[in-house]
């Protein structure tokens, strides 16, 4: 019998649970060397970092935001509704904002495949996350300078990524 807590509740499971516990920990089941493994970092870390970029925009964004509003004459008497324009630059600009937290979220789910293909072989699986690679760097280029263009490129490139996915997987 394992030790207990004072509640009565095993502190650490033994047995085969623990043994995969600290394998997990250990990297017993993840091997750094591995190509395709290296692959899948990079191209996790690049979106990471495009992922960053999003961040960083929409905070700024959002700064810009609360200067409009402020700007924004204040209601009174004679005039208590403020100008339609300037309502409508607001709107237009909050939905920019939703649109690029709708981009950065696409951006961090996409997808990663997983450690083993079962159908290809390792090197199909080995040049196909290169192939994925080159194209989150492609995303993270596209990302340095951001604008509106920028985010029609980068939602095509992210559509060419889950293309190439599903080509793959369904092969």
């Amino acid at each position: 019998m394992g030790r207990l807590s004072k509640y009565g509740i095993a502190l650490a499971p033994s047995g085969v649970i623990s043994g995969l516990l600290k394998g997990t920990l250990d990297l017993w089941s993840y091997d750094y060397k591995n190509p395709a493994n290296a692959f899948r970092d990079q191209s996790i870390q690049l979106r990471n970092l495009c992922d960053d970029a999003l961040a960083q925009y929409t905070a700024q964004l959002r700064t810009e935001l609360h200067t409009l509003r402020q700007k924004l004459p204040q209601p009174t008497r004679e005039n208590p509704y403020p100008p339609m324009e300037g309502i409508e630059a607001v709107k237009a600009f909050e939905d920019y904002i939703r649109e690029i937290e709708t981009l950065r979220t696409q951006v961090r789910s996409a997808v990663s495949p997983p450690n083993d293909f079962v159908k290809h072989s390792q090197v199909e699986n080995e040049q196909f996350l290169a192939e994925l690679v080159d194209l989150d760097r492609e995303l993270l280029q596209a990302l340095s300078v951001i604008d509106e263009d920028v985010i029609v490129e980068v939602r095509g490139i992210l559509h060419k990524r889950t293309d190439r996915v599903r080509a793959f997987t369904a092969s």
